[in-house]
């Protein structure tokens, strides 16, 4: 068995109820299978981004705050995967 950790988090009622219906077709095995395969789809679809989409995306949804000019702005990856304002 792979190296598994402990993973806790809250969400909605309403997405365990549909994590649940897709166990119960037997689309998945649990919920934490559910879970595991929806964390690689993530990671596939960010890996295949660039820095410069992955700060574009997280600006338009505002969770990247900055004042000042756009142009200005110069974004790298820090050594936890997150997008870093580098000054």
């Amino acid at each position: 068995m792979a190296d598994t950790v402990l993973l806790q988090v809250r969400v909605s009622s309403a997405l365990v109820r549909r994590i649940d219906e897709l166990c119960n077709e037997g689309i998945f095995r649990n919920r934490s299978e559910a879970i595991s395969d929806a964390i690689r789809m993530l990671l596939a679809r960010y890996s295949k981004t660039s820095p410069e989409a992955r700060a574009t995306a997280l600006y338009l949804s505002g969770r990247l705050n900055r004042a000042g000019n756009p142009e200005e702005l110069v974004f790298t990856l820090s050594g936890r995967g997150q997008l870093e304002d580098a000054q």
